[in-house]
């Protein structure tokens, strides 16, 4: 975690230069992006995040807050939310403004660890902003419909090279099947994906949670399904002002300023313990990486209103709505994906019992052995019993010394 501010702040009445680079038609991107995509029946949080990213996405290492090191606005965004709510389609809504920009770099959405490199050994940027010296990185936007999509499984040498990435700090790599050494003096990437709180929870491993990567993870979860009226006339989602706006975002250049009212907000939050903290016991340490967040998230709000490298105490309080706003929700994640996977485990098991009982009952070793498919091993035994005591199914003589079989329990409100 970067230290506090220590470069003297700005006063709130001084303005440093401002790197206006065009006129902005509207007065902020990222509620433009909300309001434009209102068709796509996806919640409103998950599309004001899907712009937070964007915005993110092409600041690039082109802007930056100084701690106790230069900052970046790079985020990695996870919109977390049930099947059919619009995910991909905001998603896809995001990327579209970005695509065509001048030297932008959006990733493959298919990658193994190495074409992730060579991707990003690809993304060289220099930016020319004189008088000052040239601005030299490698960037890239991953925007995924879909988490599995992007990783097919859990790969530890690609978690690690995500979190790595995180932050622009020089990275090596040898190859001996080509003899060849890469090298990046400051690679970088933003992340906006898709995924379920299931899906989620089936990639990431119980020990994954205690890593670098899921700290790094702004996940954004909503269980708001919209109904919207699939025959109404819809406006087109593509806005030219959103277009013309982004890319004046992204010509900008230069270190942000702080005012002395942010500054005493940050300190005064952080004199009280940064609270609410978030107590659920797999974000113990997504609390460490907080104060990066909503420095990040400051940037971010500053330059959606603005063309003027500045933060005030505006932007401090808009980033921590931001950031409480999604932090409310993020134990909602772990109930809504083991509670989907494990509800619909039950089901599955039942209606397998149900269609193989015939007159006998289904032996124990022929339910186990279909259960491994969908849970773990140590759980099997653990379900069959939450199975009969919910009275769900029932255990029945057996004829085979031993082994012990089971019905499914009929359903006496559909027997009536």
């Amino acid at each position: 975690m970067h230290g506090a501010m220590q470069k003297k702040s700005t006063s709130a009445n001084l303005r440093p230069k401002d790197k206006i680079k065009g006129t902005r038609k509207l007065e902020s991107w990222i509620g433009a992006f909300v309001e434009q995509t209102e068709c796509l029946d996806s919640p409103s949080i998950l599309r004001k995040w899907a712009a937070i990213s964007t915005i993110a996405s092409v600041l690039e290492q082109k802007v930056w807050i100084r701690t106790s090191r230069p900052l970046y606005p790079n985020l990695y965004v996870l919109l977390l939310a049930h099947p059919g709510v619009g995910k991909t389609r905001t998603v896809r809504e995001a990327r579209h403004y970005v695509q065509d920009l001048p030297d932008f770099h959006l990733a493959p959405v298919s990658l193994t660890f190495s074409s992730l490199v060579d991707s990003l050994v690809a993304a060289k940027r220099m930016v020319v902003r004189l008088p000052d010296s040239p601005l030299e990185y490698n960037s890239m936007f991953i925007a995924a419909d879909e988490l599995g999509a992007f990783i097919h499984s859990y790969d530890n040498e690609m978690i690690a090279g995500l979190s790595a990435f995180y932050d622009p700090d020089p990275y090596s790599q040898s190859r001996r099947t080509r003899d060849l050494k890469i090298q990046i003096k400051s690679p970088q990437l933003n992340m906006l994906c898709g995924s379920t709180p299931s899906n989620l929870l089936k990639f990431m491993p119980e020990g994954a949670w205690d890593q670098g990567f899921t700290s790094r993870l702004l996940m954004i979860f909503s269980d708001e399904r919209i109904i919207g009226d699939d025959f109404a006339p819809k406006p087109h989602n593509y806005s030219n002002e959103l277009e013309h706006d982004i890319r004046i975002i992204n010509s900008l250049t230069g270190e942000i300023e702080v005012t002395s009212d942010y500054r005493e907000a940050v300190n005064n939050w952080r004199a009280l313990g940064e609270i609410p903290v978030p107590n659920h016991p797999k974000l113990l340490h997504y609390i460490t990486r907080r104060r990066a967040h909503l420095y990040k998230l400051s940037m971010i709000s500053a330059i959606d209103r603005s063309n003027t490298l500045l933060v005030t105490k505006d932007d401090f309080n808009r980033a921590m709505g931001w950031l409480l706003e999604a932090e409310s929700a993020m134990p909602e994640i772990f109930k809504a994906g083991a509670g989907n996977a494990d509800a619909q485990a039950l089901e599955e098991i039942k209606h397998f019992i149900m269609i193989n009982q015939g007159q006998k009952g289904v032996p124990e070793y022929k339910i186990v052995g279909y259960a491994r498919k969908l849970i773990p091993l140590h759980s099997i035994l653990r379900v069959i019993d939450v199975l009969v005591g919910s009275g769900t199914i029932r255990e029945v003589t057996s004829t085979v010394k031993g082994q012990r079989m089971f019905k499914v329990v009929p359903d006496e409100s559909q027997s009536e």
